[in-house]
């Protein structure tokens, strides 16, 4: 078969190279989007961001309705099940809208063509498509963008390759609620599907080996969340060390050391290892081409490039921070960047997080630690949500929000949450953050009433007033 003439190959169809490849072909570009999986979305859709928050939810609603009494609520019965079989088809047909829905609007673009296989590539100007139907094609093209997510890190433990152990794409497949979990680390993947399935009636226990959980996150803000779980029931256990997994019957026995170097032990019928991602870079062809990369990721420059000219890298497969919406980020502005566009690329001191966990945790920009350790001085504006008058309604006041900012400047730098409903609080926070305003914008700003935004109004007028700004902006 003759091979196909390009302007772009884009390797990976999730949300780093789908919004790419859609913004080349929208200025005419003649592009090649390949995705080896079962439809467009990638991790985030079919094993990440998605299906977990799937599962959160029907959790949320299972909360709630034990909580209904709290609400001035009498339900006929709080004995209620769930149909586990039911919230997996749930899941399903939500991903294959999603999916589906992506493929239709990659479908309207007339130069962009959808290919499903492995992509391999051959040399810095060529690769080689093994399509579905086993039918290889050539593809000669200008340049080249690889985004090709990340992969479950599975550290070499003794007995991690048993049916009853699952990373944190397989666990969304399980197919009933564990009696018993035992998630060995304690990131933010571990702590959400910990509470989603201790919620759902699995006895959980949480195996972390630094001295916290959420090691990156504000540490005032992990611990009272670490304290909400284990005041939930889930246990938790830091400075441990996983040693082996041994398999007993319908059990598994995890052997640890603890802080002390001692040895213990921890039984589950299920075990979830959530131990970090890596890039994914398995059979991409890179050793035909200059493109140099490590366990931490592809080589980039500034602009994306990497060591082989002309091959570009977009979202976890270049690295940390992992996350969806910023391999979007970094894929629309490589995009303007080839098209000859002033564009600032995405840095990650302005990146904005969520970790869905129960409360969530928000986070926007410079933990209050990573700016002393930057140097840099600074002020921290604080509101304590059982204050709140919407958390108090809602019934989750337990939280607090820091809003980080230079002393000398007052520029916003960091913004960071935890409260039930902090996701929704961040594109804000991000605002603030990217755009550098000062506190006074915040101030300035007439937030309505009552809303968990009013929090950044009360944390920096308090502030103000602390240092004897004027504050002329009252609001009841």
């Amino acid at each position: 078969m003759k091979p196909q003439e390009i302007d772009y190959l884009i390797i990976g169809g999730g949300p780093g190279g789908t919004p790419t490849a859609m913004a080349l072909a929208s200025a005419g570009k003649s592009v090649m989007l390949v995705e080896k999986g079962a439809g467009l979305g990638g991790t985030c859709l079919f094993e990440g961001c998605i299906p977990s928050k799937i599962f959160r939810e029907s959790a949320r609603r299972l909360r709630e309705l034990k909580e209904a009494g709290d609400f001035g609520l009498c339900l006929p019965t709080l004995d209620v099940t769930v149909n586990w079989s039911a919230v997996l088809e749930r899941k399903r047909a939500i991903l294959k809208r999603r999916s589906e829905g992506a493929l239709q609007n990659t479908g309207r673009l007339p130069t962009l063509n959808t290919e499903f296989g492995q992509c391999r590539l051959l040399s810095s100007r060529s690769a080689i498509i093994e399509k579905e139907d086993g039918t290889p094609q050539e593809v000669h093209f200008e340049k080249a963008i690889l985004a090709t997510g990340s992969v479950p890190f599975l550290p070499p433990i003794r007995g991690i390759d048993h049916p009853r152990v699952h990373d944190s794409e397989s666990i969304l497949n399980i197919d009933h609620i564990p009696e018993t979990l035992l998630v060995i680390g304690g990131g933010p993947i571990g702590v959400e599907l910990g509470q989603v399935f201790n919620t759902l009636g699995s006895q959980v226990t949480i195996l972390e080996t630094s001295p916290r959980i959420l090691g990156p996150v504000d540490k005032e803000l992990a611990l009272l969340l670490q304290q909400r779980m284990q005041q939930e029931g889930i246990a938790i256990h830091t400075h441990c060390q996983v040693t082996a997994i041994l398999h007993t019957g319908h059990s598994e026995f995890v052997e640890y050391t603890d802080q002390a170097g001692e040895k213990q032990h921890s039984i589950a019928d299920t075990v979830l290892m959530v131990t970090g991602r890596r890039p994914n870079v398995e059979g991409l062809g890179l050793e035909n081409t200059a493109v140099k990369h490590d366990p931490h990721g592809i080589e980039v420059d500034a602009s994306l490039q990497t060591t082989e000219a002309g091959i570009y890298a977009v979202g976890d497969v270049v690295g940390q921070p992992m996350f969806a919406h910023w391999a979007t980020a970094q894929g629309l502005a490589l995009a303007r960047h080839l098209m000859d566009q002033p564009v600032p690329f995405p840095t990650a001191n302005t990146n904005s997080a969520v970790i869905f966990s129960e409360p969530e945790i928000g986070i926007a920009g410079l933990t209050e630690q990573q700016a002393k350790q930057a140097g840099l001085d600074i002020e921290v504006a604080r509101y304590d949500f059982h204050n709140d008058a919407r958390a108090q309604i809602d019934g989750h006041d337990n939280g607090i929000l820091k809003i980080i900012y230079e002393t000398s400047s007052h520029k916003v730098i960091g913004v960071h949450a935890l409260v039930e409903g902090a996701g929704e609080l961040m594109g804000e926070a991000a605002l603030l953050v990217k755009a550098g305003l000062p506190i006074e914008a915040i101030a300035g700003a007439i937030h309505p009433h009552p809303t968990l935004t009013e929090s950044f109004v009360m944390a920096v007028r308090s502030a103000m007033a602390k240092a004897g700004k004027p504050n002329d902006h009252k609001q009841k």
